[in-house]
């Protein structure tokens, strides 16, 4: 019968062959180590705050991604042979400001947001 400490020796051994990340890895060993029937140790995160874990890393990453996505430039369409972009959600032009909107633009965006959208 295989130890603690062998099952998550070969468990980490096979994680870095395979790259997988920190949390696929602790999949595995909770999977061999309930395979093999041994209890985990008390260091170790219950089922249920595994579980809470990776929603929280998994919203994280998704946050992440999305803040990304704010603001800036998103690719549009092709017109004329030319990739096109345009502005995502969020996002306004501030080449085209006059110097007061763009000292305001800096402190107060939702105004200038609420001017170009009327104008």
């Amino acid at each position: 019968m295989a130890t603690f400490e062998q099952i998550r020796d070969k468990t980490m051994e096979d994680a870095r062959k395979q790259g997988l990340d920190e949390m696929e890895a602790v999949k595995l060993l909770r999977s061999r180590l309930r395979r093999a029937g041994i209890p985990f140790p008390s260091g170790m995160a219950t089922d249920e705050e595994f579980k809470q874990q990776q929603r929280e890393t998994e919203e994280f990453l998704r946050n992440k991604r999305n803040k990304k996505r704010e603001g800036g430039m998103a690719a549009g369409g092709m017109a004329n042979g030319k990739q096109h972009m345009y502005l995502n959600k969020g996002a306004f032009v501030t080449e085209n400001l006059n110097p007061g909107l763009k000292a305001l633009a800096k402190k107060r965006p939702d105004v200038v947001k609420k001017i170009l959208k009327k104008a």
